[in-house]
């Protein structure tokens, strides 16, 4: 079957990636850039399957095409969130740190989540939680979770 609009390889990527299929989300992006160059979203599925598939710096690469080829603060914010994710699993905290920053303000669960790790990591245990307690400001239950989970060793992992 041939896909003829980025929304329907968007569908079927996510479809893979949520049931498992991650090499199958990996040539699927493949192709959607192959198709679309141009699109941010071709390059954000694709950082997003690699990221998921382990391939960090392929996802790295990827986030920073879409972020660069976006044209709205939300596209670049997402972008930045898995550009930011494959950062801190390449044991780069300061840039990820430093790509997050021009959203700190917004009120976005996966960014405060991603601040409050670089915080711990780089040592500002104050900064840490602050958006802690913004994160908890916007979702009570998302922040005890987060921090359950961060406690188990189990962020930035798929569950």
């Amino acid at each position: 079957m041939e896909l003829t609009k980025k929304e329907s390889y968007a569908i079927q990527i996510n479809y893979y990636l949520k049931n498992g299929k991650i090499p199958e989300a990996c040539e699927l992006s493949k192709k959607m850039i192959k198709k679309f160059p141009k699109k941010p979203l071709s390059h954000f599925m694709a950082a997003k399957s690699y990221y998921l598939s382990g391939s960090y710096e392929q996802a790295r690469m990827e986030g920073l095409k879409a972020f660069n080829l976006s044209h709205t603060k939300a596209d670049m914010m997402v972008s930045t969130i898995v550009t930011a994710s494959s950062m801190f699993m390449l044991n780069q905290y300061e840039k990820a740190h430093k790509m997050l920053l021009p959203f700190q303000k917004e009120r976005n669960q996966e960014v405060k989540k991603l601040m409050i790790i670089l915080s711990v990591v780089l040592k500002d245990e104050n900064e840490a939680a602050k958006y802690y307690r913004e994160l908890d400001d916007i979702n009570r239950k998302a922040a005890e979770m987060f921090i359950r989970r961060l406690a188990k060793g189990r962020v930035l992992k798929k569950d």
